[in-house]
């Protein structure tokens, strides 16, 4: 199987079952997929006799216009994205919009996950501590709202209120390219 998934030269891939083909065939001899069919045109005609324009014609071997070769896998494209889905999203959603143009904020993800890891883990030990301070000093509960406590559950609901204008500032500053020609906009 490692001899199919390579390819000479004068071989394409065939685009139903994706085995290595001679360049000249009319059909593949593994899925016995007639390629006049499939494309509606003889391989071996002239493209430029068979109604393509000049301008769909790159004049390649094969005819297409695409710039890869008859037969070879396209690269990965990416759908435009949209500034308005992306605000709305940082609205609602707040650094998790970051997701929808994850290759290009990836870094201002990560970190800010990592930050509310972080709270999230101190929070959650300080208010055990509390409770068992308050537990083994009797009266439940009465240490767990005290000042300090809610002070820093007022601090961490700063920073989350922060991220959140953050990112929806974020979003809505960048250029409309950016949104359109995801990943490559800047």
């Amino acid at each position: 199987m490692a001899e199919e998934l390579t390819k000479g030269p004068d071989e394409i891939y065939c685009p139903e079952c994706g085995r290595t083909i001679q360049r000249d065939s009319r059909q593949c001899q593994f899925c016995d997929t007639d390629f006049k069919k499939l494309f509606g045109v003889d391989r071996q005609q002239d493209p430029a006799h068979m109604g393509y324009g000049a301008d769909t014609y790159n004049g390649s071997q094969d005819g297409y216009s695409s710039g890869h070769a008859y037969g070879e896998p396209l690269p990965q494209t990416y759908p435009a994205k949209s500034k308005t889905v992306a605000v709305v999203l940082a609205i609602f959603l707040g650094f998790w919009s970051w997701l929808y143009t994850f290759k290009n904020n990836a870094l201002k993800f990560w970190v800010t996950l990592g930050v509310f890891g972080l709270i999230f883990i101190i929070t959650s030990s300080y208010s055990c501590s509390l409770i068992t301070d308050s537990m083994n000093y009797g009266g439940y509960g009465a240490d767990y709202f005290s000042g300090s406590f809610i002070g820093f559950i007022i601090f961490t609901n700063i920073i989350s209120f922060g991220v959140w204008v953050w990112s929806v500032v974020d979003n809505a500053i960048k250029p409309e390219s950016f949104y359109r020609d995801y990943p490559a906009g800047k």
